[in-house]
């Protein structure tokens, strides 16, 4: 689990949760609570979303969102670097088509199909051509999710305010409705507190927008292009190592050109231990 993401969440709706409360107790009041509001804004974001996108696309944004509570334990520079320096260790050794064995135990996509490409394809430039499309294919379905939840984000608020337009007309034609019968010396005292409260209550939809926006679509949607960046990252390391075996570099010589994607303290400390 990314903790950043659990603790930014809890720490949130703290915040929030304290703001509503009343003064000197932590009990918020019920006008927060309300089912039609949080009912028009969740459900006129998904419809949105729904005209929006193909349904597959919907779907898989349930799947792609888990990616913003979990850590991504393959993007490790280093643990990247030193895999690939074995292999071409191997190559070096054995030639290319050793490296054959050893496909089934290699867990990234990526890795195991630019191996597997650099054994049967000799034109340096077709492999680098095939690693670019993979690579620009899988930033094309992370940005696909990214949008989803940045135009959610944009949705909610939205859809906040136009519960609070409905509730604000329901609020007047009831209020209308019910002066016309009443005295005003009777009822002027009554009408402008039932006005008052009603008015709370419209307003609690533009809070849930906004709550939804900013708290949960818009970081997620952060969150998720962060774990994109961090992937292509790593596959460019995996891609310059491909093409550094296949071009049958001296190990060395490639582990100290794949140190370059890292940190300079990263790569110091990975240069101290190798002496």
């Amino acid at each position: 689990m990314d903790i950043a993401t659990i603790v930014g969440l809890a720490f949130g709706l703290f915040l929030v949760f304290f703001g509503m409360s009343e003064p000197g107790t932590f009990t918020p009041p019920e006008a927060f609570f309300n089912l039609r509001g949080l009912a028009i804004v969740l459900g006129g974001t998904l419809a949105a979303t729904l005209v929006n996108y193909p349904f597959k696309n919907v779907l898989g944004m349930l799947k792609v969102s888990l990616q913003a509570f979990s850590n991504n334990g393959n993007n490790n520079h280093m643990e990247i670097i030193a895999e690939l320096s074995t292999f071409s260790e191997q190559a070096r050794k054995k030639g290319l088509p050793s490296l054959e064995n050893m496909l089934d135990g290699i867990e990234n996509h990526y890795l195991q199909m630019g191996l597997e490409n650099a054994i049967l394809e000799r034109d340096p430039k077709k492999l680098e051509n095939f690693l670019d499309n993979e690579l620009n294919s899988m930033i094309d379905r992370h940005s696909n999710g990214q949008e989803i939840f940045y135009n959610m984000g944009s949705y909610a608020p939205a859809f906040g305010l136009l519960g609070t337009v409905m509730g604000l007309i329901l609020m007047m034609t009831r209020q209308a409705a019910t002066s016309s019968v009443d005295s005003y010396a009777a009822g002027a005292q009554d009408s402008m507190a039932a006005l008052l409260g009603g008015m709370g209550i419209a307003l609690v939809t533009t809070f849930y927008g906004v709550l939804l926006a900013n708290l949960l679509f818009i970081p997620i949607a952060g969150k998720l292009k962060a774990r994109s960046d961090e992937e292509v990252h790593s596959l460019n390391i995996i891609k310059a190592g491909i093409l550094s075996i296949h071009a049958k570099e001296h190990p060395l010589i490639m582990r100290e050109k794949l140190l370059t994607f890292v940190d300079k303290d990263t790569r110091r400390a990975a240069r101290q231990a190798a002496d």
